[in-house]
């Protein structure tokens, strides 16, 4: 049954006017309608608000492991950067066990030979991690056998002041490294040779220092060697210096790690100013940079 009438009135006279009888079953219709698009007005809004609040976390959670990915990578760096100072450490270790103690061991077992992976982290951070901490373990394990060693070490050593001071462990003159140890080609004859010594370059003139404890034993002209000196450091120890311009010291004298002991030159068989220096365990040449522990000659382990 009608309930009421809406009347519609045109503003312009020429057109007619309408009347719409309002009933109780359309105003249920209107209302349901109504309800019906407010809803889906409420929905629509609700869903917009889900889609930018996933967008949004999408995002926080991409940023987040663009962070995880870049601390990854600067700890694999950190870990690199490790490594190379553990080879360091166990390169200098050896020389300590050799001058200090004349043991010779050898830890290239214990540092991994392939390249550890310099690449960022990709998707896959799970396995990156698993080589981060295998990297880590390796590590740890080179570093617990140096520390076995310098214990070791460390015993053998106390008590030993005096015969530490006479080994020859610093470089006798500050020059550039021109040649080492072993076989080399000889730049006056062209052919292979074994050069029992090394050889570093320098001004004429300059300063040699003794890298030891020791007492002179030989100043004076010698073949090929030209002037030169050997500063014998213990009963099995000697050091040799070839190609001086002047000697500052005299057979009998002593000397203390770091006293000047000649001048650098380029006498005897020489092609320019150098230090030819030479290592000598019971009369046998051996490589002087195994004994070599600091740079300078103020500067030594022992």
């Amino acid at each position: 049954m009608p309930i009421g009438t809406i009347h519609w009135l045109p503003q312009r006279s020429n057109k007619t006017g309408r009347k719409f009888i309002l009933t109780s079953g359309r105003l249920r219709l209107m209302i349901l309608l109504s309800a019906l698009f407010l809803t889906g007005i409420a929905a629509l809004f609700f869903h917009i608000g889900r889609v930018n609040e996933r967008t949004h976390f999408t995002g926080n959670r991409q940023n987040e492991l663009s962070l995880y990915r870049g601390e990854l990578y600067q700890l694999s760096e950190r870990i690199m950067n490790l490594r190379s100072q553990l080879e360091e450490i166990t390169t200098r270790e050896k020389q300590v066990l050799v001058a200090g103690a004349g043991l010779n061991l050898d830890f290239s077992e214990l540092i991994p030979q392939d390249a550890f992976i310099t690449e960022p982290p990709g998707d896959n951070m799970f396995s990156y991690i698993d080589d981060l901490e295998m990297e880590i373990m390796l590590m740890e394990r080179l570093a617990d056998a140096e520390l076995m060693a310098y214990d070791s070490l460390a015993c053998y050593l106390m008590g030993k002041d005096s015969e530490l001071a006479r080994i020859p462990s610093i470089w006798p003159v500050d020059g550039i490294f021109v040649s080492n140890f072993g076989p080399r080609i000889d730049p006056f004859t062209g052919a292979v040779r074994i050069h029992k010594g090394i050889d570093l370059a320098c001004i004429s003139g300059t300063p040699i220092y003794a890298p030891a404890d020791g007492v002179i034993v030989f100043v004076g002209w010698t073949g090929g060697w030209g002037l030169n000196i050997v500063v014998r450091h213990s009963d099995r120890i000697s050091t040799r210096y070839a190609h001086c311009s002047a000697a500052c010291t005299v057979v009998g004298q002593e000397v203390t790690r770091g006293d000047l002991i000649a001048r650098v030159g380029s006498t005897g068989r020489s092609v320019a100013p150098h230090l030819h220096y030479e290592v000598l365990i019971n009369g046998v040449q051996v490589d002087p940079e195994d004994y070599i522990l600091r740079e300078g000659s103020d500067s030594a382990i022992f």
